[in-house]
């Protein structure tokens, strides 16, 4: 026992990270991983640790995201990916669950997210896919086709950096002090998104603003009507990027992340208001 779970431990931030890439919030990842562990542990002389687990993590993954549908259904406005913090120096073989590559990810259904993650990333036979997700082997190749067409298609979005947050933070005071929109629709790309997730909870926009004029004027907007609170603004670590948290009242109450076009301007916004999903940030 004490080998099995010297592997299981090994393998858990792996595994972390791929059930928070299906579920997108931490307590549903770690509800998924946990229970992996008490199937991994009932399995007799089990080979390939590595395979079976991420196996039993996808298959309980997608058992939890059919048992969620409904809830995710009924929520009050845009859903985004729970924000989390980073802990530890980032591992560069890790998987990337940064909000660039989850707004991507987004265009795929749980089956294609499956079939994608385990063929194309965990190079496991289409057969063992259709063991692992109830499909035919023809149909998980056509699923993790689908997946690449749509991520393809979608938007590229790229990782920033803090000169990349420093450079935004500067443009966005230059336009808030002046009046003036320029400076900041200057680093907004032409298909520049907001999304912004209060869940019913804060205050949020129940649906995506699009386009550079629109969303600097949502932001400047909203920064006149909070500026007589006492808002507190730093850059933290979270999912693997540099984002912008927004402290009201000694609690934090926006997470801000990012993504950038191939030319290094913002075409994506992503807020997280909802508490619920910032406890762990606090």
């Amino acid at each position: 026992m004490d080998d099995r779970l010297a592997t299981f431990m090994e393998q858990r931030p792996r595994l972390l990270r791929l059930a928070y890439r299906y579920l997108e919030t931490a307590a549903d990842a770690e509800d998924v991983v946990q229970d992996a562990w008490l199937r991994y542990c009932r399995v007799e002389a089990p080979h390939h640790a590595g395979k079976l687990l991420t196996t039993i993590v996808t298959r309980l993954a997608l058992d939890k995201l059919r048992s969620a549908a409904h809830r995710r259904e009924t929520y009050v406005g845009e859903w985004l990916p729970e924000p989390l913090a980073d802990t530890a120096e980032p591992d560069p073989a890790a998987l990337d669950i940064s909000y660039a590559v989850m707004a991507c990810l987004k265009a795929l259904g749980p089956a294609e997210r499956a079939a994608y993650f385990l063929h194309d990333i965990y190079d496991m036979s289409f057969a063992d896919i259709a063991e692992t997700i109830g499909h035919s082997p023809a149909n998980c190749r056509k699923l993790a086709q689908r997946a690449r067409a749509a991520l393809a298609a979608a938007k590229p979005r790229f990782r920033p950096t803090q000169h990349d947050l420093a450079r935004f933070v500067h443009a966005f005071d230059a336009s808030n002090s002046s009046g003036n929109l320029a400076p900041l629709k200057a680093l907004l790309a032409e298909g520049v998104e907001f999304v912004s997730d209060g869940g019913g909870k804060a205050a949020a926009a129940t649906h995506i603003i699009r386009g550079p004029d629109a969303v600097a004027r949502l932001m400047l907007g909203l920064a006149r009507k909070r500026e007589h609170e006492q808002l507190a603004y730093a850059i933290r670590s979270v999912n693997g990027d540099p984002a912008i948290a927004i402290r009201a009242g000694g609690g934090l109450d926006a997470i801000v992340s990012f993504s950038l076009d191939a030319a290094g301007r913002v075409n994506g916004l992503y807020v997280v208001r909802n508490p619920d999903k910032l406890q762990r940030l606090q």
